[in-house]
């Protein structure tokens, strides 16, 4: 539990500070840039907010519907401009659209993993994820691929872990340390997708001092 709990702070730290990284370079970068930047905002400000929950209420379940939401919208507009394709825009439409119809006919679903959702939206950014592996490769284009490449092992690994929430995390299914170890899986991989993230900003976005010559 302990190591949990740490790795979950460590994760939210990493993407403050990675959010506070990318607004210094925000003017100096395309438009693309300027997208994954609010997203690792709104992303900020959902995770602090979930801790914060956490703290004072037994049930913030709620907040991974948000997440999701939030999380597959903006990473459908990131990809778009990447990719350049307007068909992930009505994809992302349809898919937004059918996650309201189900939170609207069942609200209930709201205040629990919606396995449904997370499967849904999360495969979805894995394959937008290896379309752009596999355009970068055809436009030797590399600014954005280790911001790819941490966004397609979260996006597996959250995926194998979470799309089963309500089966899974069933006390009578899994014992309360397996479950506490699926999380912590999950937080790990989220942290190695926040490093490379800050790599691919310190290599590739980051103001680099200027030279003078004397």
């Amino acid at each position: 539990m302990e190591l949990f709990l740490f790795l979950g702070k460590v994760g939210v730290i990493a993407v403050v500070v990675n959010t506070i990284l990318f607004f210094k370079s925000f003017t100096y970068n395309g438009k693309a840039f300027k997208i994954f930047t609010y997203y690792l905002l709104l992303i900020s400000i959902i995770q602090v907010a979930t801790y914060l929950f956490r703290e004072f209420t037994d049930n913030n379940l709620y907040m991974s519907n948000v997440y999701i939401i939030v999380q597959f919208a903006a990473l459908t507009l990131f990809y778009r401009k990447l990719l350049n394709l307007k068909i992930l825009l009505y994809i992302g439409v349809l898919v937004l659209t059918f996650l309201g119809y189900q939170y609207v006919s069942d609200f209930s679903l709201f205040l629990k993993y919606n396995s449904i959702g997370i499967a849904l939206t999360q495969g979805l950014i894995v394959v937008y994820a290896l379309l752009y592996f596999y355009f970068s490769l055809a436009k030797k284009d590399s600014k954005f691929l280790l911001i790819n490449l941490g966004v397609f092992l979260y996006m597996i690994s959250s995926s194998l872990i979470l799309a089963s929430g309500n089966l899974v995390f069933n006390f009578d299914l899994i014992s309360r340390d397996d479950y506490i170890l699926l999380l912590t899986l999950n937080n790990a991989f989220y942290i190695i997708f926040q490093i490379l993230v800050f790599i691919a900003w310190y290599i590739n976005f980051r103001i680099k001092p200027t030279r003078y010559l004397s």
